[in-house]
């Protein structure tokens, strides 16, 4: 199966985003353009054939095709000399010679989702043309006429009851291609090349079987101006995010590496590798230097190992330390400037493939766009969208030999976690549904999980990633931000010290609810407290906390105390402001001093 992209439009409708672009590669919100995304996405499904039409800036289209993950890919550039003047069916007539197999056929503007394409390929009928029945008919946009659940008719122009939205995003066989071809062929012998490919094709749509392919539950839309690029951005980033692959065994990294081409693979370790090597039944070039900090400069000599070695992917074994490298690992690789350090450079969307497998149960770094490390001493958050791991691996048999001590804090971490992203002012029903599960999951599971139970391990690391995936969205809010420089100044673990943290944020948001600057309001805020004490057993908005307090205890953990004044400042001017944003009520900074006061009396 060949794809066929009609990219040899102008895009005057982008203003200065298309002044020295095609419309094509304009930036979506994770760095990758349009027509990068379209080349990534279907050659992961299996295609690596392409025809191409172009039009103006060619160039840039016929670089983007020499990508380094695209190399095994066969491309087709067919110029179309008057794209100014004439429609796509002129395009498709100049690459009528070249169509000579089933096709997928689109638009170079389309934006999809990964698993659209590939249920449209492995769908059982031969021929299909996207429909969606519950969206509103657009006004000036493609629609589709269905009759017995075929497409009968694609037109700008048509509202009657059997019409319904449509996008140019096409499965055909190499039959039905044809006769759609040798329509075309009839219409640019007379002379109409600048009406859609589509009025030939509505010449014969009721002799063929175009199924009509519903794509309610996928996503597929066009970008034909900024508004557009900003609204298709934001959303197509959560079907990126919800589609992480995720698997609960090492034993399938072997058929992963495979399935991504991946021959040479590099393996960022955080645990001994001879704990884990039995399980690898491949090759790989082995990066163990991590550090529980990881350090810019570790980042920087594990680029080099991957780039010096000629690695094609990265497996990263071990906790957040050893995920959050492969995360910089990848991005930076990404990058070619020599210049500057690649911290102060423009992070742009890596291709690199990323197996991430955790080896505990607590930061959900594994499913996370965030990353962290210390760059001339100073901890930095590094953040983008496609640093977010391709595949998480959550195999519970790798937590069997973690401590007691940090079984309890990486716990703790994903049920604050869980809560906070909760209460996040970035909320939204996705993300509460995963920190809601994580909650009931870990408050049923805590205590046979620390018995040793592994049907409870294998419930709390699902905990965790639904917590990570929460805090994907939402990011964390006023806990965490409190918690880093107590970790710092007591040498306690992050999850210990966001545990310590926590209630005494909880207690305030609750009498505080008149100063919510969630959007939503302090009503809505009350009710996402209540929700979060029920799932603890209160029956108001400040029970939880005193029962997660109660929990704390229970686990029995060691509470650091400072009555020093100077420390307590310390601690209270250490706060991350963007974290604190996050929260619906935001604490200045006496009621932090206080709160820490409390904290740590």
């Amino acid at each position: 199966m060949k794809a066929v992209i009609f990219n040899s439009g102008l895009g005057k409708r982008m203003g200065s985003l298309t002044e020295h672009n095609h419309k094509s590669m304009v930036k979506l919100q994770n760095g990758e353009t349009i027509f990068e995304r379209q080349l990534r996405l279907l050659h992961e499904c299996g295609i690596n054939q392409f025809i191409v039409t172009v039009g103006p800036f060619k160039e840039q289209l016929i670089e983007a095709s020499k990508a380094k993950h695209l190399s095994d890919c066969e491309f087709i550039f067919v110029e179309n000399p008057i794209y100014d003047k004439t429609n796509y069916i002129y395009s498709m007539y100049l690459a009528r010679d070249y169509i000579d197999d089933d096709v997928l056929m689109l638009h170079g503007d389309l934006v999809f989702n990964k698993k659209l394409a590939r249920d449209i390929i492995d769908s059982e009928y031969p021929s299909l043309g996207c429909v969606n029945k519950s969206k509103a008919l657009p006004e000036k946009d493609f629609k589709a006429r269905i009759i017995d659940e075929c497409v009968h008719e694609v037109s700008i122009n048509i509202f009657d009851e059997n019409c319904f939205a449509f996008q140019p995003f096409y499965k055909l066989t190499k039959a039905d291609v044809s006769a759609w071809l040798a329509q075309v062929v009839k219409f640019i012998e007379a002379g109409q090349d600048q009406c859609y490919a589509e009025n030939a094709m509505n010449e014969i749509f009721g002799k063929l079987s175009v199924k009509a392919f519903g794509y309610e539950n996928y996503y597929v839309d066009e970008v034909d101006n900024a508004e557009d690029l900003a609204r298709v951005s934001a959303d197509i980033r959560r079907f990126d995010f919800a589609e992480q692959e995720c698997y609960d065994s090492v034993s399938v990294v072997k058929n992963i590496l495979s399935q991504y081409r991946i021959k040479n693979p590099m393996l960022i370790c955080g645990i001994p590798v001879e704990t884990i090597r039995p399980q690898l039944d491949f090759d790989f070039v082995l990066f163990d230097k991590v550090r529980p900090n990881p350090l810019y400069e570790d980042v920087c000599k594990a680029v080099e190992v991957f780039r010096n070695n000629g690695c094609d992917g990265i497996i990263s074994i071990g906790g957040g330390s050893a995920i959050d490298t492969a995360k910089c690992v990848k991005l930076y690789s990404a990058m070619t400037d020599n210049s500057l350090p690649y911290i102060e450079q423009e992070f742009k969307f890596s291709p690199i493939k990323h197996i991430a497998i955790p080896t505990t149960a607590g930061t959900g770094s594994e499913s996370t766009r965030f990353a962290v490390m210390y760059y001339n001493g100073e901890k930095q958050s590094v953040t983008h969208d496609s640093i977010l791991p391709d595949v998480a691996i959550l195999d519970s048999s790798l937590l069997k030999s973690l401590p007691e001590y940090q079984k309890k804090s990486t716990l703790l971490d994903a049920l604050c976690q869980g809560i906070e992203s909760m209460w996040s002012v970035n909320s939204d029903e996705i993300s509460k549904s995963y920190a809601e599960k994580s909650v009931k999951i870990i408050l049923a599971n805590y205590r046979g999980y620390l018995e040793g139970n592994q049907n409870c391990a294998c419930q709390i690391m699902l905990a965790s990633n639904l917590a990570g995936r929460a805090i994907n969205i939402t990011q964390t809010t006023a806990a965490h931000a409190m918690s880093y420089k107590i970790t710092s100044i007591f040498g306690i673990s992050h999850g210990h010290a966001v545990a310590l943290c926590l209630p005494e944020i909880w207690r305030y948001m609750a009498k505080n609810t008149d100063k919510c600057i969630d959007k939503r309001g302090a009503e809505y805020l009350n009710d996402t407290l209540e929700v979060l004490s029920s799932l603890f057993g209160g029956v108001n908005s400040i029970d939880g906390a005193d029962i997660f307090e109660r929990l704390f205890d229970e686990l029995n953990m060691p509470n650091p105390t400072c009555c020093d004044y100077n420390t307590l400042e310390t601690l209270a001017k250490s706060v991350n402001p963007v974290r604190l944003s996050n929260n619906p009520v935001k604490p200045e900074y006496d009621v932090l001093l206080e709160m820490y006061t409390e904290i740590l009396k």
